[in-house]
């Protein structure tokens, strides 16, 4: 037998022995503390006051949301954390239609209170996981390991991170930014094209439900648009256009009926093989940059710029200087946003563009204005290259230089950077 056919089972037993070691971790856990405290440790930090309801076409969203979050804070092995989302969030699926704690009293068809949903979420995981370490399952543990693409059960070798991601609240009283960063989107979600990339920034203003929203169901509403594709080869730019366009609007209407005060900007990127796709509503930004490229993608909706002013004019609504800023009703200082159901003038029909990325493309930065506004992109471009070239430079430690660059630069707001790789961080040189 060759040596790299001796490698194989190597790696599978490494792999499975960790998988074997967060089951058992799980357990010991479990054993040290009653369930309502592990469900209140484990669930997204959201109180009783932070809270919406969730309805039967959003409940899906939320559950591979909330499992797959809790998965990676658990510590689940990357090889097996794709499996365990798909047959957790089946059998979570059938215990929620028993679980009627989580409903909300209301005619119709049911809704969820969703603090009680990831309560729900991180109770049931836990017992899903803990199944796995009777002895009968042992035998059937490496059924949960990643298939490669030729079918056979075996792990995946280990990858370097491609994206870090860092925030801070800052001055104000509450943190109202969230981002989401989905390396296995195309897996998470069964997209033709699997290694799809998705990234988000949302930027909340009026609390922070619209964001939290967004970030669990835009992810959701964008695949479902994408599956709906009849010709899978299509990549033209209309169809993504489109496509993003759709879950942005669907996105809006359905946390609008929830007459919830508060709104979010959002600029999402979508990143296949050789395509890059970006959408956003508001201010936050995304730069993209190479030897030869950087491009700064999004032109941010401000209420004073002409094309939004006379839009927002023809539907009613006033462009008013207020608190130093111009405002849509002297209210809000981005004329498009999920949510504000009150501002009639804000619409969340996002922008879009596209980028065919070739080898030249190193990376992006996708950021809410509390670092834009304050940090110059020429900066990002020197530290992001600088850090990357500096071996003893963590990954995960780049965001936050970028965020303490803007608090020395008197940034007062919530403050949120994702840095993108697109390509190996071996193959990006410094400039």
């Amino acid at each position: 037998m060759s040596a790299d056919a001796d490698a194989i089972p190597a790696v599978e037993c490494a792999h499975l022995v960790d998988f074997k070691r967060f089951l058992a971790s799980t357990a010991e856990k479990a054993a040290a503390a009653v369930s309502e405290e592990v469900a209140s440790r484990n669930c997204v930090t959201r109180t009783t006051s932070d809270t919406y309801k969730v309805s039967s076409d959003e409940r899906h969203a939320e559950l591979v949301s909330a499992i797959w979050h809790q998965l990676g804070s658990r510590g689940c092995p990357e090889h097996f954390r794709l499996k365990l989302l798909h047959r957790s969030t089946q059998q979570l699926e059938q215990d929620l239609c028993f679980a009627k704690e989580c409903e909300v009293t209301v005619e119709g068809p049911p809704q969820y209170d969703l603090l009680k949903l990831q309560k729900f979420v991180a109770s049931e995981l836990e017992k899903f996981l803990l199944k796995l370490t009777d002895n009968s399952e042992v035998d059937r543990l490496k059924d949960f390991a990643d298939d490669t693409e030729s079918g056979n059960r075996e792990c995946r070798q280990e990858k370097e991170p491609l994206h870090t991601s860092a925030a801070v609240k800052n001055k104000p009283r509450k943190m109202e930014d969230r981002c989401v960063c989905l390396e296995r989107f195309g897996e998470m979600y069964g997209l033709p094209e699997r290694n799809t990339r998705f990234f988000g920034v949302f930027d909340g203003h009026s609390g922070s439900l619209s964001a939290s929203y967004a970030t669990s169901q835009l992810p959701q509403l964008l695949a479902d648009q994408l599956k709906t594709n009849p010709n899978p080869s299509d990549t033209s730019p209309d169809f993504y256009r489109n496509a993003f366009e759709s879950a942005f609007l669907l996105a809006d209407e359905r946390f609008t009926q929830k007459k919830i005060t508060s709104g979010t900007t959002s600029v999402c990127a979508l990143i296949t093989k050789h395509q890059l796709y970006i959408a956003w509503v508001g201010d936050s930004k995304a730069l993209l940059v190479g030897k030869r490229t950087q491009l700064q993608l999004v032109k941010p909706h401000k209420p004073e710029n002409p094309d939004e002013r006379k839009r927002i004019e023809t539907a009613g609504g006033t462009v008013l200087h207020a608190q130093g800023q111009w405002r849509v009703n002297g209210i809000l200082n981005v004329a498009r946003s999920i949510g504000d159901y009150s501002l009639e003038a804000v619409i969340a029909e996002p922008d879009f563009v596209d980028v065919q990325l070739n080898e030249a493309h190193d990376f992006l930065v996708l950021g809410t204005d509390g670092l834009w506004d304050h940090v110059p992109e020429s900066f990002v471009i020197e530290t992001v290259y600088e850090s990357l070239a500096d071996p003893t430079m963590k990954l995960d430690d780049i965001p936050k230089l970028l965020i303490e660059a803007a608090k020395e630069r008197d940034s007062q707001d919530n403050i949120t950077a994702v840095v993108v790789l697109l390509k190996p961080r071996n193959q990006i040189e410094n400039l």
